[in-house]
């Protein structure tokens, strides 16, 4: 026997059926033929957010120039990684690029 499949609408509709004054969860089912276990899942479903969507693996990147020169010793890497309503600020060493270039593959892994 072949598992049936139904539209989202569907399951849309027969769970807001299951809502309504005077309606059970197993009239509905068995008005439509369906098992009621299936329609408790669906209401169990309706009722969950969904899971929030992944994170992007990049990010874009807005490189600024130095307005001034800066003499070498006191360049400095600036990343700003903005998280909900405050950002996180690194601040590293421009003559140890290589060190940074660790740190966010570490941060990222």
């Amino acid at each position: 026997m072949q598992r049936r499949s139904y539209s989202k609408a569907f399951k849309a509709q027969v769970v807001q059926e299951c809502s309504l004054p005077g309606n059970s969860v197993a009239s509905v089912a068995l008005s439509h033929g369906i098992n009621t276990h299936v329609v408790h899942r669906w209401r169990r479903l309706a009722a969950c957010p969904p899971p929030p969507e992944a994170v992007p693996a990049f990010l874009p990147v807005t490189l600024e120039l130095p307005t001034q020169s800066v003499a070498s010793s006191q360049a400095e890497i600036r990343i700003e990684i903005p998280h909900r309503r405050t950002a996180l600020t690194v601040h590293w060493p421009a003559g140890d690029a290589e060190g940074c270039a660790r740190f966010v593959r570490e941060l990222l892994q």
